[in-house]
Formats: C-alpha cells, sequence, structure tokens
C-alpha cells in the first residue's frame, strides 16, 4: 500500500487531514483511521498495522481486521492509496 503522490496529509492531535489534489477532496480522519494513514506512511503491512491494532484495542481479532480492510477499502475507492496490497 502506497499513498497517493496527489494526496497532502496534516498529523494533528489524534487525528489526522487529507487533501486529495486530484479531486479536491478534504478528509478528516477519526484516531483509528489516522493511525492506519500514519502506517501506511510508514510502509508498514496489512498485518504489522492489524497487529498494532490487537495490541491497542480490547475488541474480537475478526472485528478488529474486518473494520481495518473496511478502513483500507474507503481509502483505495476515494485514491487516497494506490493499491491495496502490500510488499512489507
Amino acid at each position: 500500500m502506497t499513498p497517493s503522490s496527489d494526496v497532502l496529509t496534516a498529523h494533528l492531535a489524534g487525528e489526522a487531514v487529507l487533501l486529495n489534489l486530484s479531486d479536491k477532496s478534504y478528509y478528516r480522519l477519526n484516531e483509528t483511521a489516522a493511525f492506519v494513514w500514519s502506517s501506511i506512511e510508514a510502509g508498514n503491512s496489512r498485518d504489522s498495522i492489524l497487529a498494532a491494532l490487537l495490541k491497542s484495542y480490547n475488541a474480537p481479532e475478526t472485528t478488529i481486521s474486518r473494520q481495518l480492510d473496511e478502513i483500507l477499502a474507503e481509502f483505495f475507492e476515494r485514491k487516497l492509496i494506490t493499491d491495496l496490497v502490500s510488499d512489507s
């Protein structure tokens, strides 16, 4: 997974704001989505992001995994990331 080169990011206290320059869309990410975004920026794989989320949240792995996949799919659909596959 790689952030699109058209996306500018500002990290705020526990949140992130994204601006997609290609379509002028603005997104405000909550704490969890901001963590996922930061992890993608750092080059982390889906599995390593999932492992970090499992350490941070007290919820079943299936729930966290499903929600992570929903966040990643949303990022991809909105063209914020270039693909859903990570080589890491």
